[in-house]
Formats: C-alpha cells, structure tokens, sequence
C-alpha cells in the first residue's frame, strides 16, 4: 500500500516542479539588456551576448581581465571563466 501511495506522491511532486521552472531562454533584446544590467552592476564591461548550452553566455572585461560569463534564465551567474 506504501508503494501506491509514495509513487503518484512522487509523481505529484515532480509535475509541480517542472511547472515551476523557468521558461525558455531566448535572446530578444529585453533580455540582452537584462543580462547588461545585471553584469554592470557586478563591474563588468559587456562586449557581446550570445546563446551557449541553455544560458547567457557573455563575453565581458572586468579589471583589465577578459571573462567568459555564464547566466541561467533568471539572469543569475552561474559560471565564470578567465578567458
């Protein structure tokens, strides 16, 4: 009986998840702005936006350095990488 109960619970459970995720990512200009924003604020100079594997990927300078910047659909940084 336990097994009936914890499978759709487990089911249940992760449907609810899934329609809580984030939507699509798309690079529309709205968004490419969001990005800007939210590197600036974080003292980078953004030069280029692009789609790489499901995120932002943003090519920016910070302190003379060259970074690789990797964002997720709610524009959070996710990876940073010394290019």
């Amino acid at each position: 009986m336990l097994k009936t109960i914890l499978a759709p619970l487990a089911l249940s459970l992760a449907l609810a998840g899934a329609a809580h995720a984030t939507g699509k990512i798309e690079l529309t200009d709205e968004n490419t702005a969001k990005v800007r924003q939210v590197l600036t604020k974080q003292g980078y100079e953004v030069a280029k936006i692009k789609l790489e594997d499901g995120m932002y990927e943003a090519y920016a300078k910070k302190d003379g350095q060259r970074y690789e910047v990797y964002l997720n659909a709610d524009f959070v940084v996710v990876e940073t990488r010394e290019d």
